[in-house]
């Protein structure tokens, strides 16, 4: 296992748990997490988090699913891999000048684009960098490749946030890299033709499916859920 020294970054003003009164409990979370955990007889170390669309709250289920794993005992990387519209760096307030383009880009090692999330312990970030004007030749190359096998060996779990489906080929080119992927889908947001579309583009490009989470169900009182199916429920 490779090993480097981390520095650790300015501390997040927010706790991603308690951001809003109607985000994910922490025991929806760990439901889920488990779920994730028993999906598959084999392990599970490196997985994408991706939606149809963009609003579908995909990004929110990436980093409190990286912090139930980290709650865990897990060491845990969360790595922004959405380059066109990134979003991780904004909401844990953490610094985008070194990220994964960067690094893929040969503009910036490893070590210099982990930073860790000190008040969320085992919880190491890698942004999204600078956006390229070529994030799919990006993702698709042989250094991601490299990337990808070097992190796993590092870290107990691996989480890439990535762009939606629908509009660009980015998840897809990431979802056969990993283990698996994880499909986030909004009650009365997602429409169900674009569910089936890219169900239908994660099957025709092999991508083995972990799961879907319905998010943002709503529930009696006007609270909302989040809703954890394995590929194998109907």
């Amino acid at each position: 296992m490779m090993r480097f020294k981390i520095k650790p970054k300015k501390k997040p003003n927010i706790s991603i748990m308690q951001k809003e009164s109607n985000s994910i409990s922490s025991e929806q979370l760990r439901t889920i997490r488990t779920s994730i955990q028993f999906a598959s007889t084999e392990k599970l170390s490196t997985m994408v988090v991706t939606s149809p669309e963009p609003g579908a709250g995909k990004s929110f289920i990436s980093m409190n699913l990286a912090i139930s794993f980290a709650e865990q005992g897990n060491k845990v990387l969360l790595i922004d891999a959405d380059l066109r519209r990134p979003t991780v760096h904004t909401t844990l307030r953490l610094s985008n000048e070194l990220g994964l383009s960067n690094y893929l880009a040969g503009q910036g090692k490893l070590e210099d684009c982990l930073q860790e999330i000190t008040m969320h312990e085992n919880l190491f970030v890698i942004t999204s960098g600078i956006i390229p004007p070529n994030p799919a030749e990006l993702l698709s190359s042989t250094k991601m490749k490299e990337f990808t096998k070097i992190v796993s060996d590092m870290f107990d779990i691996v989480i890439f946030d990535a762009p939606p489906v629908l509009p660009v080929v980015d998840p897809l080119i990431i979802g056969n890299i990993v283990d698996g992927l994880i499909l986030v889908l909004r009650s009365e947001h997602t429409d169900q033709s674009d569910a089936v579309q890219t169900l239908d583009k994660i099957k025709q490009s092999k991508i083995k499916m972990i799961g879907a989470v319905l998010n943002g169900r709503k529930n009696r009182g006007d609270s909302y859920k989040t809703v954890y199916y394995t590929k194998n429920q109907k």
